[in-house]
C-alpha cells in the first residue's frame, strides 16, 4: 500500500487521535507549502513516526506527482470537516 493510501486510511479510521491531527497538518503543509512543526512528528509513536517520515521521503522524491490531486482532496476534506 502506498504512503498516501496509508495516511488516508489512518485519517478515516481515527480522525480524532492526536496522530491524525499531525498527519492532517503535515499533508496540508506539504500540499500548500505552509510551515510545519517537526517536533510534532518526534512526539508520535514509532509506527506513526515512520509513516510521517515516509510521507516526507515520498514528497522529497516527488512520488506524489501523480497523486497530488488526491492529497488536495484530503486537505479539502479536512477543511470541510473543520467547518
Amino acid at each position: 500500500m502506498n504512503t498516501l493510501k496509508k495516511i488516508e486510511k489512518r485519517l478515516l479510521k481515527n480522525p480524532d487521535e492526536h496522530a491524525s491531527q499531525v498527519f492532517k497538518d503535515l499533508t496540508r503543509a506539504l500540499y500548500l507549502g505552509e510551515s510545519f512543526n517537526l517536533k510534532a512528528i518526534y512526539d508520535l509513536d514509532y509506527e506513526d513516526f515512520e509513516l510521517a517520515l515516509a510521507v516526507l521521503k515520498d514528497w522529497r522524491l516527488d512520488r506524489f506527482t501523480k497523486t497530488k490531486e488526491r492529497l488536495k482532496e484530503l486537505v479539502d476534506a479536512q477543511k470541510n470537516n473543520a467547518d
